[in-house]
């Protein structure tokens, strides 16, 4: 034992030297990233991970737990959202620092991580301290790996897979359990899947024992002790998240276009397995392991299991290429919960780590001269499919890929001519380490997480945010919800300035992606509103959420053909939706671009609206100060011929008189003017349609203004149906209130009764429907529909508001119902003067419960049970897995008694 104990203690010094050449390469590798000051902004990082880490951070440091989000989709469960990561330990370590900070932090930390327990794994399975070196480059470095960086939580997850496979090599199923745990805490369920799936193969018994019960329990016996184990310290996460996805867009499975969606083209093997500098979008798709590391590869060649894993990733990843796959996606409900058949990749990527360790170890010192030819006609091969590749658009990107850079295409083969004159020469196995390291760290810096922009693409204040914020914290629950309808392609008004400032310092991609960036929260596009703590009703995610209720609702007031199932309304919707549509969403302030303003004989027309004069209300102008005119001109479209009679203008001057004055079409592309005699001081517009003209085909206002042609000074109008929307903030963007907005919580007195959610989307569909009055139950209720007799007044003062939890006063004239326009939840629990009520589904997306006529105190808490339960068995498995470590603890300790009075 004693001879045993120094023959360990002699590894010590070869490992702790790989460790930290393993830990030197990394850095090197990401030191762009950690070196300069510049932040990942572009993608996920931007619109999804950045949000929801600042979002975590602040209820971290409110000592709050986050169950629920209100900024986002009219509010939706946040902690059982498993991308947000919320349990993830490293998560809330880095929550103190601002989340391009701490992304940062944690791609360092991860992909240590991720290098650190590959050199474990292979080090447990018997490998030489340089083969399980070359397969931890090969991993942590390698395309696939860093490629994932910005899919911040995908990333984490990846990063434990070696250290699971690490602890299933020892037979410890406690630490299995454990590091299976934390990757289920990273949220990333396909990850999850892929790893059990990678590490199966792994493990499994040999061919020739594959017959025998026992061989397989023996095999796979501390997998499933490890993946129990796992199941139960993470229940806290998955359960809620488990609930959450039966109520999303994936409940029953993705349809079979989305599931194969993102698949990899053996088109475009070439650029996938070959180190290049590839667009963001590409990401995906990107698999290599350097040029040397395919011939470690070729050399390890019958040795091993790696070639069974990583040829199943990478048949798999070709998706709707392989009618394999597409067969077993409809076959098996479990392949259809995901979309990116590319992520197969993963298993590719940890298999050839697995098979350049062994090649490194046993056969790269002696691989033959004809296999190394076979080797490099292989990279000749991957060359010719490189650039054949040029003209084709893979899933994602705006364009084609585009031509390889010759320098690249040098690079390529004089690499190829560098491995066979290694492999001729029978060179050091250290100087092809040293030469692979070099190429890895070279492909690193071309990856998109090492282009960095400047920080100020999240830091720099701009001004819509504050505006909102200001309105927000001012008028508290009943500041509203807010939509955007943005077009990005508008330039900022400090577009100048920012060129000045890094025009020249920044590669051309790099101050695009800066430009867009400062556009993205200048619009406050989903989720970026979350990050102020901004309530939208919009919202981007592509796992369990959206939820189903939230895409239902949408179909009704987005064209089918713009939809998009991640959410996105503001890149989907073709314009401001009908005023109704606000109104059942609560919206009250909708963000817009400019890019529909126009300057026409130096006065200026807001576009941002586009009202039908033939429409149920008069067009009427928005508020604006009194101001002294000779002459009132519109922007109109119309198929009428120019004279034609449209209707008649209504001014009400500041005296109290009404000018009444016929309102013609203009000249072809022309506005249309409106003069009378003298000036005179207007304080309000209305526009008012003859039926004749509507028979015709009808009008429509783009803009407006009154202008005093003494002068030439003019003041824009905000022209809309009754007057219903205000110009609140004009800047880069604009941001106007919708004034007929529904409060977060109001009151109604008659309701229509549906049974089921497609009933009620269609009774919201009705035209002469009017959520001001009525609201649309799921459900028997508490009593009928009755009809609409008058006006139904109440009045609602909150007492105290959070994410979880609402308390308000109300009184309602009388026996009514009170919406609260938050989205549906079975989590979401009520009460009336302290007694419980049911919480209804109601207008199809949002909840009520029923309210007796007079003054009351309601509540609602949110708390679900899935929460609960998950948080049972969590315990449970933490008491399990102390009291399995305290057993095994002892039982060590009693062996190495014994051990000492056997020597003495």
């Amino acid at each position: 034992m004693k001879i045993d104990r120094r023959m360990s203690m002699n590894r010590w010094p070869q490992d702790v030297a790989a460790w930290g050449l393993i830990t030197a390469f990394l850095l090197l590798a990401l030191a762009p990233l950690l070196v300069s000051p510049g932040i990942l902004m572009r993608g996920d990082v931007a619109l999804y991970f950045y949000p929801y880490w600042e979002a975590a951070a602040r209820a971290t440091r409110e000592g709050r737990l986050p169950l629920w989000n209100p900024d986002l989709f009219a509010g939706a469960p946040f902690l059982a959202n498993p991308q947000v990561g919320f349990f993830y330990p490293p998560n809330r370590l880095l929550s103190g620092m601002p989340a391009p900070q701490a992304l940062k932090g944690s791609i360092l930390l991860h992909a240590l991580w991720a290098a650190w327990g590959m050199y474990g794994l292979m080090r447990r399975r018997g490998a030489r301290p340089g083969g399980a070196l070359a397969a931890a480059l090969a991993y942590a470095m390698g395309g696939y790996v860093l490629a994932q960086a910005e899919h911040v939580n995908q990333f984490q997850a990846l990063a434990w897979l070696p250290w699971m496979g690490w602890a299933w090599a020892a037979r410890r199923p406690l630490a299995l359990g454990l590091a299976g745990a934390m990757q289920w805490l990273c949220g990333h369920a396909q990850t999850v899947f892929l790893s059990w799936t990678a590490l199966a193969f792994l493990f499994a018994p040999p061919w020739r024992e594959a017959r025998s019960g026992r061989a397989w329990l023996h095999a796979w016996g501390p997998g499933g002790l490890g993946g129990a184990l796992a199941l139960a310290l993470s229940a806290v996460q998955w359960v809620p998240a488990l609930e959450l996805a039966g109520r999303s867009i994936r409940a029953g499975g993705l349809p079979l276009n989305e599931a194969l969606s993102f698949s990899l083209s053996p088109l475009w093997l070439g650029r996938s397995i070959l180190p290049g500098r590839e667009a963001p979008a590409f990401t995906e798709f990107t698999a290599d392991v350097g040029v040397l590391g395919l011939l470690a590869l070729a050399a390890g060649l019958g040795r091993g299991r790696w070639p069974v894993i990583a040829g199943v990733g990478l048949f798999f990843a070709w998706g709707a290429y392989n009618p394999l796959y597409v067969g077993l996606v409809g076959a098996l409900p479990p392949l259809r919960a995901f979309r990116v058949p590319a992520r197969w990749l993963a298993l590719w990527a940890f298999g050839a780590a697995l098979g350049i360790g062994e090649g490194f170890d046993g056969g790269l010192r002696g691989l033959s001269i004809r296999r190394a030819g076979m080797w490099a006609l292989g990279v000749l091969a991957l060359i010719g499919l490189a650039v054949a590749a040029a003209p084709l658009r893979p899933a994602g990107m705006t364009g084609p890929l585009g031509p390889v850079e010759g320098g690249r295409l040098i690079g390529w083969i004089a690499l190829a001519g560098l491995g066979l004159l290694l492999v001729g020469r029978r060179a050091p196995r250290a100087l092809w380490l040293g030469l692979w390291a070099a190429e890895l760290i070279g492909a690193a810096w071309g990856r998109p997480l090492n282009r960095l922009v400047p920080p100020e693409a999240w830091s720099f204040p701009r001004l819509p945010a504050y505006v909102m914020e200001d309105l927000v914290r001012t008028e508290g629950p009943g500041a509203g919800r807010i939509l955007s309808v943005v077009d990005l392609r508008f330039d900022p008004g400090d577009l100048g300035e920012w060129r000045s400032l890094f025009g020249d310092r920044l590669p051309p991609e790099a101050f695009e992606e800066f430009l867009v960036a400062l556009k993205q929260r200048e619009a406050l596009i989903p989720n970026l509103p979350m990050a102020w703590g901004l309530p939208t009703v919009d919202g981007y995610d592509g796992g369990v959420l959206p939820s189903r209720r939230f895409i239902a609702l949408a179909q009704r007031f987005v064209p089918a053909d713009r939809l998009l199932r991640d959410g996105r309304l503001w890149e989907s919707l073709p314009g401001i939706p009908e005023p109704r549509w606000l109104q059942v969403l609560g919206v009250r302030w909708i963000v817009t671009d400019r890019l529909r303003d126009e300057w026409v004989d130096g006065v200026f027309y807001d576009g941002g609206l586009t009202a039908d004069a033939c429409g149920p209300e008069a067009i009427a102008a928005g508020p604006f100060p009194p101001f002294e005119a000779t002459e009132l001109r519109l922007r109109m479209a119309s198929s009428l011929p120019p004279g034609a009679r449209f209707g008649t203008a209504e001014l009400e001057l500041a005296d109290g008189e009404v000018l009444r004055l016929p309102v013609a079409a203009g000249e072809a592309g022309r506005p249309s003017i409106v003069r009378w005699e003298a000036p005179r001081r207007v304080v309000s517009v209305v526009l008012r349609s003859d039926p004749e003209a509507c028979a015709r085909g009808g009008w429509r206002v783009t803009g407006g203004a009154l202008v005093d042609g003494r002068t030439g000074a003019f003041q824009a109008l905000v022209l809309s149906p009754g007057g219903a929307f205000a110009l609140r903030y004009a800047g880069d963007v604009k941001i106007y209130e919708f004034r007929r907005a529904l409060p977060r919580l109001y009151g109604v007195c008659a309701a229509d009764f549906v049974r089921g959610e497609e009933a009620a989307m269609a009774r919201l569909t009705d035209p002469a429907f009017d959520p001001a009055r009525r609201v649309v139950i799921e459900g028997e209720g508490e009593r009928g529909a009755g009809p609409e007799e008058g006006p139904c007044r109440g009045e609602v003062r909150w007492i105290h508001f959070t994410p979880e939890a609402r308390e308000a006063e109300v009184r309602l004239e009388r026996a009514g119902w009170l919406v609260l326009l938050e989205s549906y939840d079975p989590g979401w629990r009520a009460w009336v003067d302290g007694r419980a009520v049911p919480v209804y589904p109601a207008n199809g997306l949002f909840q009520a419960i029923a309210v007796p006529a007079g003054v009351h105190r309601v509540r609602w808490v949110y708390f679900p049970s899935s929460l609960i339960a998950g948080g049972i068995v969590t315990l449970l498995g933490v008491a399990g897995l102390v009291g399995a470590a305290f057993s095994a603890i002892l039982s060590s300790s009693k062996t190495a008694v014994q051990g000492e009075r056997h020597l003495v």
